[in-house]
């Protein structure tokens, strides 16, 4: 049978991310059949003023979202 699971980070954290997938996928003997993902748009501080620059509207890093469709070993 086909599962879902889904991993979250931010941008500035790929690296620790990519750990978390590559441990669990150890852990769980995991087949893995596809991955895919996807980084959402930079938010933008509302209380920032108009006409800033795009660096000091950015309020935080961008979220990550992995989602690996695997069947269990």
């Amino acid at each position: 049978m086909q599962r879902v699971k889904l991993f979250k980070g931010l941008e500035t954290e790929v690296e620790a991310l990519e750990q978390q997938v590559n441990a669990w996928v150890e852990s769980e003997g995991a087949k893995i059949i596809q991955v895919t993902g996807n980084i959402a748009t930079q938010s933008y501080n509302p209380a920032a003023k108009s006409g800033s620059s795009l660096q000091s509207n950015v309020a935080a890093a961008s979220d990550v979202l992995i989602v690996v469709l695997y069947e269990k070993g």
